[in-house]
C-alpha cells in the first residue's frame, strides 16, 4: 500500500491527467510490444498478473502463443485456458496476493518494469511522434530508488517551463533547464521510498504527468492436502449375473489463485479383492481432479468391496508477511 507521502487520491487524479495529456499523439501500448517480444514478461509473475488483468482478449492469445510454458509463473496460460477463464484466475490471483488489479495500476506497472526488445521498441515508438506539439515523459530504468527518465517536448523553438516541475515522493536529479524541440533528454528521480512518485511538469503551454507506482508485495507459495469430504463405498454384486460396481468424485482447489501440484492425486483406499480393483482419472488438472472407483470380482460367490478418499496437494500464492 502507498504511504501518506503520496496520497492514493494524487495517483488517481494523476493517472487521468496522464492519460489526457496523451490524446493525440501516437498510440504506444506497451502490450503490443510485450506480445511480439515476451522475454520481459517470462521474467516476473507480476508482470504476467497485470498483462492478463488488462490484455484484450487477441492479446492475451498471441502472448500464449509465443510464452515459453516453463515460464507461466501463475498458470495464466496453460494449454487448456482461455481468455475469460485466465482472466478470472488472474483476479483470484491479485486478491490472494494483494496486486493493485485496477487497469490503471496494472498498465502504468508494465510500462515500467518492460524491457530487453520490448523496451526499445516501445521507446522507438514513443520517440516517432516528433511532430505533435506536446510534452512526453517515460520510465527507462529503475534502480532501487533510482529512476532514470527520458522524454521530449515539441513546439516552437526553445520550450521554457510555465511552472516549476511538481513531485510528490521524491527529488529531482539533473532535469533540463529547458527543452529543444524534438530532442531527447534523460534525468533522474530519487525515490523518498519504495511507493513511488508523482511528477508534472508543463513546457511551454505542453503539460505531462508520470507516475511511477510501487511493486507489488513479494508473493510466498504455500502447500496443502485438499481431502474430499467425501468417503467412497463400491462394492461388485454377487447375485447371478454378478457385476461390478462404480463410484465417482471429484475435488477443486480450496484457494483463491491456487492450483493442484502435478502428479499428487492420489486414492486413499482399501479393497478385500485388490487384483479386482482399478481406479481411472478422468479429469487430471490444475483446477479439478476426478477419479472413478471400480470393484469388480472374479467369483459370483465372493462379493468385493472397496472404499476410498481422493486427495491431491495443491499450491496456492499469498502475499509476504
Amino acid at each position: 500500500m502507498m504511504k501518506n507521502s503520496v496520497s492514493v487520491a494524487l495517483f488517481v487524479s494523476a493517472l487521468a491527467l496522464m492519460a489526457a495529456a496523451s490524446s493525440g499523439r501516437a498510440d504506444c501500448n506497451v502490450k503490443d510490444f510485450i506480445v511480439e517480444d515476451v522475454v520481459s514478461l517470462q521474467k516476473s509473475g507480476g508482470m504476467q498478473l497485470a498483462f492478463v488483468l488488462t490484455a484484450t482478449e487477441s492479446e492475451y492469445k498471441a502472448a500464449k502463443k509465443n510464452l515459453d510454458t516453463g515460464a507461466d509463473v501463475y498458470g495464466l496460460f496453460s494449454g487448456d485456458l482461455n481468455y475469460a477463464q485466465a482472466q478470472q484466475r488472474a483476479s483470484q490471483i491479485a486478491t490472494a496476493t494483494k496486486f493493485n488489479y485496477e487497469s490503471s495500476y496494472a498498465n502504468s506497472y508494465l510500462s515500467q518494469t518492460v524491457s530487453g526488445q520490448a523496451l526499445n521498441a516501445y521507446v522507438k515508438c514513443l520517440e516517432f511522434d516528433k511532430q505533435t506539439p506536446g510534452l512526453r515523459l517515460w520510465l527507462e530504468e529503475t534502480k532501487g530508488k533510482y529512476y532514470t527518465i527520458k522524454g521530449f517536448w515539441v513546439g516552437a523553438g526553445t520550450g521554457k517551463y510555465d511552472e516549476p516541475p511538481v513531485i510528490d515522493g521524491g527529488t529531482l536529479v539533473g532535469p533540463p533547464t529547458s527543452w529543444r524541440s524534438g530532442e531527447t533528454q534523460t534525468f533522474a528521480v530519487k525515490s523518498d521510498s519504495m511507493d513511488g512518485f508523482y511528477l508534472t511538469m508543463k513546457v511551454g503551454g505542453e503539460g505531462y504527468v508520470l507516475v511511477a507506482v510501487p511493486n507489488p508485495p513479494d508473493v510466498i507459495w504455500l502447500k496443502q492436502p485438499v481431502v474430499s469430504s467425501k468417503k467412497l463405498s463400491v462394492a461388485s454384486t454377487f447375485s447371478n449375473p454378478c457385476s461390478e460396481g462404480q463410484v465417482s468424485d471429484s475435488i477443486y482447489p480450496l484457494h483463491s489463485g491456487g492450483h493442484f501440484v502435478a502428479n499428487t492425486r492420489t486414492v486413499n483406499h482399501s479393497t478385500n479383492d485388490p487384483s479386482h480393483y482399478s481406479e481411472k482419472f478422468t479429469v487430471d488438472s490444475p483446477d479439478q481432479v476426478s477419479v472413478t472407483l471400480t470393484q469388480n470380482t472374479g467369483d459370483c460367490n465372493r462379493r468385493g468391496v472397496a472404499s476410498g478418499q481422493l486427495e491431491a496437494i495443491e499450491t496456492y500464492p499469498q502475499a509476504a508477511p
